[in-house]
């Protein structure tokens, strides 16, 4: 593929696919409900493993840039069938991460400009699946082109961002405000940091672009670390300020909107407007961000024989088009399929909270991957195996927990998931070793 990307293009692609306005729209009222006052302190800790993450992945790009990024480093690590399982988990956590982007789109769109329509799950059905094809059609067109739209998106967003907390903080603290809440019992605040997972995903995005970066094979994973530690400060600046202006049962109520809450708290309409648009941006940059993370990762996995050969084709612009119309055409079948919810809210609920524990296994393994990699590697003893095996061993304490904490039907659908994982594994890596 050709190289059109440098660090700052790199840093800014992984902001926006974080995209910190809708994270902070549809994950800090849970976040809040299951952390209360203790909720940025969830979010550092959960950034503090996450960075060990990012190290590793820094790493691991440097001594193996490729498209395929995680998946690619857990088969180099522990054979292919482990591999095939990464793919598998990769696959599951990032299909339904497009249709937890393009759901929250269509609400919000409606909600600006239709608002008779917002409720209705065949209208944001809809919305999200125009979302999801323009966002495929950009990609189509190119990297670059994508790549700049989403730079420009997140600098606007993280900058409203910053001017909504400076007021936050500024503004009279309410009655009863979360942020003087009591600290929450030890298992909803592991159910905190477990949802902060979701929150401040996406920065691995530009792990998966290394065959297109042209500033040496560390610069993606520099850039993904770099995207993180920015926007999970900006996050943490904004969640300490959001928690004076509104109370834990006002973030339980708006679990599904807490930033359009948190705009009618510091100054009604005119603010609740800005954040509404600041939230639409922050999505047209995340589900971009994302769908460009799975192409490339599926490309990666059709060159290798884990997926059809056809995924890991290029065509004469040297990009995946294939692998692009596939998941663009399953993105918004997927989001048709939502229009036909009975309850769209419920039913994103339910996404979020599966694809944050995938998610979360697929850092886990990467992680893994790392330590085994560099295990004789005295030059990275530290950030090729201490912290790795740092963030592991979290990785494992707060899954298990957020599992063990969680409602049955979200347990059995992880369980199913993960059991259906096997098979697949067992015969893409048997085709890959073959191949």
């Amino acid at each position: 593929m050709r190289r059109v990307l440098g660090f700052g293009d790199l840093l800014l692609i992984a902001a926006a696919a974080i995209g910190p306005a809708f994270s902070l729209a549809t994950t800090l009222g849970g976040m809040v409900a299951a952390g209360g006052s203790a909720t940025p302190s969830a979010l550092l800790l959960v950034t503090v493993i996450m960075v060990c993450v990012a190290i590793a992945y820094r790493r691991l790009g440097a001594r193996y840039p490729n498209a395929g990024s995680a998946y690619t480093w857990v088969r180099i690590a522990f054979g292919t069938h482990a591999g095939a399982y990464a793919a598998w988990v990769l696959i599951v956590a990032n299909l339904f991460a497009i249709l937890a982007t393009a759901v929250p789109a269509g609400a919000y769109t409606l909600a600006l400009l239709a608002p008779s329509l917002t409720g209705s799950p065949k209208a944001e059905g809809l919305v999200a699946a125009l979302w999801v094809l323009g966002a495929g059609v950009l990609l189509y067109r190119g990297l670059r082109p994508t790549s700049r739209l989403a730079n420009i998106l997140a600098v606007a967003e993280l900058a409203v961002l910053l001017v909504a907390a400076g007021f936050a903080a500024l503004h009279p603290p309410a009655a009863h405000a979360a942020a003087f809440a009591p600290p929450p019992g030890a298992g909803a605040f592991v159910g905190a940091i477990a949802i902060g997972i979701w929150m401040i995903d996406g920065w691995e995005v530009s792990a998966s672009t290394a065959e297109e970066a042209y500033e040496g094979s560390s610069a993606p994973g520099a850039g993904g670390l770099a995207g993180l530690v920015l926007t999970a400060a900006v996050l943490w600046l904004c969640m300490t300020a959001f928690l004076r202006v509104g109370t834990l049962d006002g973030f339980a109520a708006h679990e599904d909107d807490a930033m359009a809450y948190v705009g009618a708290a510091i100054g009604g309409g005119g603010w609740r407007l800005a954040i509404t648009v600041t939230v639409l941006v922050s999505l047209a940059a995340s589900l971009q961000t994302t769908l460009i993370y799975l192409t490339r990762s599926f490309f990666a996995m059709g060159r290798d024989g884990v997926l059809p050969e056809r995924f890991g084709t290029l065509d004469r612009r040297e990009q995946p088009a294939f692998a692009v119309l596939l998941l663009t055409a399953l993105g918004v079948a997927g989001t048709l399929a939502s229009a036909f919810s009975a309850d769209i809210k419920s039913a994103f609920a339910f996404i979020q909270t599966g694809t944050a524990f995938f998610l979360g296994v697929l850092f886990l393994l990467s992680a893994a991957a790392a330590v085994r990699i560099f295990a004789r590697d005295r030059s990275a003893r530290l950030d090729g195996v201490v912290l790795p095996a740092l963030a592991t061993l979290a990785l494992i304490g707060v899954l298990g927990v957020s599992v063990t904490l969680s409602d049955r039907p979200i347990q059995l659908f992880i369980l199913a998931a993960s059991l259906a994982g096997i098979p697949f594994a067992w015969w893409r890596g048997l085709s890959r070793s073959s191949g």
